[in-house]
């Protein structure tokens, strides 16, 4: 997801995530407590109300399957309860790598394919990134910023790789507005709110370009994507060179809503304006999609969920996946817009054959997990797991293999080919495992 500028959005117009249960009428509105995805539509996912009350929860809920109307079982779906429960410190062999098990100690185990899990060493932190004190970071990897003697410094390590030229009445990094927009391409960055812009390409001088404009992003291209707001109308995307001047204007008059619906995906920035799914790499544009036929009779939320796919969520669950041509990879039927929640959190496999979803019913806290083909508009359910909390995002892939994490309860490893499920443990030697994730190839392989 981006960074930096959009933030800016709520400050300025007291924006936020708005959070609701699909049964409670009541809106709470929150900064970003609950990322836009969970909280895309009112009255649709799983809102933060709805995050509360379940985890909340204390008492266990009785297993009870939800009555998914939209969702067909085509394949085994396989229960908590029908799943090898084995002792803490075991579990069935079979995974097709190490998965990582971390506790709230920080103790880190490896659960391995022979079954066996191994304890390994505490994380390192010799390799980590230093920050000098008085640093914050900036929005760039490894990179932090501050202020010294009046001048904004950006640098890596130890190293001071930017000064600028000239002083500012800044007491802290803090207290720059929206921060230092830094890449190889340049610097930029707003003196004061609705102040000028200054941008500095990387190693020469900063100036201002433009005023009621801030710096969003640098794009993979080199070119500068900034944001404004006009006084009679509404926002202003766009593309400015490393030295400021303006390459190009993407959209104009934009809602709050259009101005926020934006993220890149590998080297292309994906928004919309005029009722379409732009792409651009900083430099070209073309439309992706038009946003009616799809369905879409307002603003959408849209996210990349991987395999080259993109999710287009509207405000009444209505679902579209789309091939990075704009085409429709499948079209998943939500369930009933009452009692149920998580409905919209969509996870591809490497390859975009494969889509993983679930469906918590908010009465039980049973979840469902479902795997939705190309074509299809109903997943098929592969598993069921009681304490489930629709705020989580328990999904990822390794291969043909999806993961389902819980903070709360068992997570597990399923084969998507429709085979058993491997439990993972609840707990090792007494401890928690608060944390579920598969391991990198170089630690499966220290093992």
């Amino acid at each position: 997801m981006l960074r930096g500028g959009f933030g800016r959005l709520d400050e300025l117009y007291g924006k936020g995530c708005i959070a609701k249960t699909t049964s409670d009428a009541h809106a709470v509105s929150v900064g970003r407590l609950v990322t836009l995805r969970a909280a895309a539509a009112t009255g649709a996912v799983a809102l933060l109300t709805s995050c509360i009350s379940q985890a909340a929860r204390d008492v266990p809920q009785p297993a009870v399957s939800p009555v998914n109307r939209a969702a067909a079982v085509r394949t085994t779906v396989w229960d908590d309860s029908q799943v090898d429960l084995l002792r803490p410190s075991q579990m069935r062999p079979g995974l097709p790598t190490a998965i990582m098990l971390v506790t709230p100690s920080g103790h880190r185990y490896l659960a391995l394919p022979s079954g066996r899990i191994e304890r390994i060493g505490e994380r390192s932190r010799s390799g980590r990134p230093r920050i000098p004190a008085g640093a914050v970071w900036a929005d760039a990897p490894r990179a932090w910023m501050r202020v010294a003697a009046r001048h904004v410094e950006l640098g890596e390590g130890d190293d001071v790789v930017w000064r600028s030229h000239a002083e500012y009445d800044f007491r802290s990094a803090n207290a720059i507005w929206g921060g230092v927009i830094y890449s190889s391409a340049g610097v930029a960055f707003e003196v004061g709110r609705g102040g000028p812009l200054f941008v500095g390409p990387h190693g020469g001088t900063e100036h201002p370009v433009a005023t009621g404009e801030w710096p969003v992003l640098w794009t993979r291209s080199g070119t500068l994507l900034t944001m404004g707001k006009e006084p009679r109308s509404g926002f202003t995307m766009r593309l400015r060179a490393p030295d400021g001047s303006l390459e190009r204007t993407l959209a104009s008059d934009l809602t709050i809503n259009e101005a926020e619906a934006m993220m890149q995906i590998g080297n292309e920035l994906l928004y919309l304006a005029d009722g379409k799914i732009w792409r651009t790499d900083g430099q070209h544009v073309r439309a992706v999609a038009r946003l009616s036929p799809l369905g879409f009779t307002s603003t959408p939320s849209f996210y990349g969920i991987g395999g080259g796919l993109l999710e287009v969520l509207g405000d009444d669950w209505h679902d579209v996946i789309l091939r990075r041509d704009g085409s429709v990879f499948a079209e998943p039927t939500p369930p009933p817009l009452t009692g149920y929640a998580a409905f919209g959190v969509n996870v591809a496999n490497r390859w975009g054959t494969r889509v993983a979803y679930e469906i918590v019913r908010e009465s039980t806290s049973v979840a469902t997990v479902y795997l939705l083909r190309e074509g299809a508009t109903r997943g098929s359910a592969v598993l069921r797991v009681r304490h489930a909390n629709p705020c989580d995002f328990p999904l990822s892939w390794h291969g043909s293999w999806l993961l389902f994490r819980s903070i709360r309860g068992s997570s597990y490893a399923v084969p998507s080919h429709g085979g058993r499920p491997i439990r993972l443990p609840q707990r090792i030697n007494g401890e928690r495992i608060s944390s579920v994730h598969w391991a990198s190839a170089s630690t499966a392989l220290a093992s």
